[in-house]
């Protein structure tokens, strides 16, 4: 099986404590009972890797892939799902920010 088999089947918490590990000094980020993923984890990452900041969980998700060349699609948060969801970042939208991550830590590596 390959790493990203594994990835897929990592819930929520999981995959945010992979980003915090590969790319945050491992900073415990802890999500709340509805599995929603704090701020300041979002802001960390556009911090660590200099991205402009946006203003929604989601945006700022979107901005990290979208700096990093990862696809976010309407599958990545809720902002279009019937309940309208709040544009909560959902496990997809988790396990692409993980390869966006890791795409910005490999170009550092090139530097």
């Amino acid at each position: 099986m390959g790493e990203q088999s594994k990835e897929i089947s990592l819930r929520k918490q999981e995959i945010v404590n992979l980003i915090s590990k590969l790319a945050l000094n491992n900073i415990e980020y802890k999500l709340s009972n509805g599995s929603s993923i704090p701020k300041k984890f979002f802001a960390d990452l556009e911090m660590r890797f200099g991205i402009p900041r946006a203003k929604g969980m989601d945006a700022k998700a979107a901005t990290i892939c979208s700096y990093f060349n990862v696809d976010w699609t309407p599958e990545c948060d809720s902002s279009e799902s019937e309940s309208g969801g709040g544009g909560t970042v959902t496990k997809v939208g988790l396990l692409q920010l993980l390869e966006a991550t890791k795409r910005g830590l490999e170009r550092e590596s090139k530097v």
